[in-house]
């Protein structure tokens, strides 16, 4: 590999290679240069002098390069004034001088040494060419000119003497010459490959440290905003609001709950991607409206929340104002802009609450209380919402006894194995209907949490969810049930007790309840539920994460606690036309990594199936499959897909 193939950093490790031995080999040409003056008789002052002559030559020629090497190591090496082909030129010249004044001396004084003069100074040039093959290797041609320099023309001159022992050391000196120089060659490619290749490996991890660089700042953007709109995204902004309240707890300040009016006619009407724009351009708008120490993050679907601080209430109402005239606004490339409008509730620090849990709930509460009343307004939270929590202390009581009663239900919604499409396991999703009205469960399960109850109401899902695992055990005995749970269960200290006792007393295998951690837990201390979590797994559960990739704590808890299944957030798989299907990759990379099942969930298309199939994706759930079923019609579904598959 020519000298002129390599690139300047490469040269510069030639450079390094040369000087690095430098001193030492100039150390031992002036100790052998001595030796070599006085070793031998001095008798003749002719002879003498003569030597003395090039002894001081040799000297003066040695103490240059000397100071060459020290200037080398006082210059930096990543200077821009650094320039490796001059200090190449310049040692090489270096070396071949020396390598002349050698071979002037064997010249000069052979008529006049002895047989052992003779002997000695081909054995110390031979020596002198062996060693230059490794410490010269930084260059080929010195390496080369170095050997043939020092001991060609002293050889020839011996292999021609009257003299037949001369005639021997001459013959071996030319033979050692030609090994030398194929050696000094071979030597020198060597180094020059072995350079070239440290510096595509140095290329290579740079590449890669930037690349893991950016993936983590990727990772880091991704678990701390929301994917579509880029505002912060649930975890990251009750982070922010809390250290906000632990650091300003005197700060009278405001919580905003934005939610769109008319969004749902849009998607209905002009379907998800449209809905996607004007979401990204409603979050653009209200970052527009608000400053910089404003903070604002998607909550989910289409509410937002604003974090604003304020001196008057009139301010607050102006400021709210205009974050309602920046949404409802027209826009000129989105003519379907003005079907959106926007309501928002207002709760105050620390009037309708100390904690952001009440203000998010008060806020909510003036919020849809006001969309009741007139859509497109502002509403403060008030006494007169007090109904609406009468309404929730109402649900409180009828859901305590709807437990106790066994009117609440589970139905089924099946996961399958995308490449046969037989059915794995079924989630398990909570209904309750009190008085003919379907109680939502983010209803429900909100007063079950403010009040106490969701402790006994999971325990009770758990058991239903065992009953109906002991049944389908008889169909397919593999399949498992997998059952919503959040961060109160968790930090109940006999919760995990609670379960055992459950699966035992139904005889239910624990790796088929697969425990699902909802986005409840995520917003808490992972702390709080990791032990639970490590003690359910060490009895055989499996742990699933929902919702995965939406928030940085579903991220961390997947890592830290060794989940056995992801579940893919369903906004990932309606953007798989955008980014959702590159996060979908690299989620898929590192399940084959970390050992962990991926679910996608909200599969609605034939077409998000085979897609989602074919980049590894192992099991898919959504509304294509199944829309969750009543527990009369999971025997008939399973019996079905079972003709179907065999």
């Amino acid at each position: 590999m020519p000298y002129k193939n390599l690139n300047s950093e490469e040269r510069r490790e030639t450079v390094k290679i040369l000087y690095s031995n430098a001193i030492s080999g100039i150390a031992i040409s002036t100790v052998v240069s001595f030796i070599l003056v006085f070793a031998f008789d001095l008798n003749n002052q002719k002879i003498s002098y003569e030597k003395s002559i090039w002894l001081s030559i040799m000297v003066v020629l040695l103490a240059a390069r000397a100071i060459d090497v020290i200037w080398f190591y006082k210059t930096k090496k990543d200077s821009p004034l650094f320039n490796a082909d001059t200090y190449s030129k310049r040692f090489s010249t270096g070396c071949i001088l020396t390598a002349l004044s050698w071979c002037g001396y064997a010249l000069w004084f052979h008529s006049t040494s002895s047989a052992i003069e003779t002997t000695t100074t081909i054995a110390i040039l031979s020596a002198f060419a062996g060693g230059s093959a490794n410490l010269l290797s930084g260059s080929r041609v010195t390496a080369v000119l170095y050997s043939i320099i020092l001991l060609a023309p002293y050889s020839f001159l011996l292999t021609f003497s009257n003299e037949n022992y001369n005639s021997v050391l001459g013959i071996l000196g030319l033979a050692f010459t030609a090994i030398m120089v194929a050696s000094s060659y071979k030597s020198a490619t060597f180094t020059h490959s072995a350079i070239k290749l440290k510096n595509q490996n140095r290329e290579l991890l740079n590449e890669m440290e930037n690349k893991v660089e950016q993936r983590t700042e990727e990772i880091y953007r991704l678990s701390n905003t929301d994917p579509l709109t880029n505002l912060l995204n649930r975890t990251a902004f009750l982070k922010n609001a809390n250290r906000q309240l632990a650091d300003n707890p005197q700060e009278p300040f405001a919580l905003l709950f934005v939610d769109l009016d008319g969004f749902k006619q849009i998607n209905d009407s002009l379907g998800h991607k449209v809905g996607d724009k004007v979401l990204k351009e409603i979050a653009r708008r209200i970052s527009n409206v608000c400053n910089q120490q404003l903070f604002k993050c998607r909550w989910g679907g289409d509410e937002f929340l604003i974090l604003a601080t304020y001196q008057k209430q009139a301010e607050l109402i102006e400021f709210a104002d205009r974050v309602l005239q920046s949404i409802g606004a027209e826009h000129e490339t989105y003519k379907y802009q003005k079907w959106v409008s926007a309501t928002i509730g207002i709760a105050m620090y620390p009037e309708h609450g100390s904690d952001f849990n009440t203000l998010i709930r008060s806020a909510d509460t003036a919020m849809y209380h006001q969309k009741r009343m007139a859509k497109g307004n502002i509403n403060i939270y008030n006494d007169s919402l007090k109904l609406i929590q009468e309404r929730e202390y109402l649900l409180s009581q009828r859901l305590a006894s709807a437990i106790e009663e066994n009117s609440l239900r589970l139905v089924f919604q099946p996961i399958v194995d995308s490449k046969t499409s037989k059915v794995t396991s079924f989630e398990s999703l909570l209904r309750w209907q009190l008085d003919g009205e379907n109680i939502f469960p983010d209803e429900f399960i909100a007063i079950a949490e403010q009040y106490g109850l969701i402790t006994e109401l999971g325990i009770w899902v758990i058991e239903q969810a065992c009953i109906q695992a002991t049944k389908l055990s008889h169909l397919q005995p593999q399949i498992a049930i997998s059952v919503n749970v959040s961060v109160i269960q968790l930090q109940d200290p006999d919760f995990v007790s609670k379960v055992l006792k459950i699966v035992n007393r139904h005889r239910v295998e624990p790796k088929n309840l697969h425990i699902e951690i909802t986005e409840s837990v995520f917003a808490e201390d992972k702390l709080t539920f990791l032990t639970a979590v490590k003690a359910l797994q060490k009895q055989g559960f499996c742990i699933s994460i929902d919702d995965f990739g939406t928030g940085y704590s579903s991220l961390s808890s997947m890592l830290d606690i060794g989940v056995d299944i992801v579940k893919i957030d369903r906004s990932f798989i309606q953007n798989m036309d955008k980014r959702g299907l590159s996060i979908i990759h690299a989620i898929v990379q590192m399940a084959s990594t970390l050992d962990f099942t991926v679910v996608a969930e909200g599969v609605e298309t034939i077409e998000q199936a085979n897609t989602l199939t074919k980049i590894g994706v192992s099991h898919l759930q959504g509304y294509y499959f199944s829309k969750p079923m009543e527990v009369g019609f999971v025997d008939a579904y399973l019996n079905e897909q079972n003709k179907q598959c065999s």
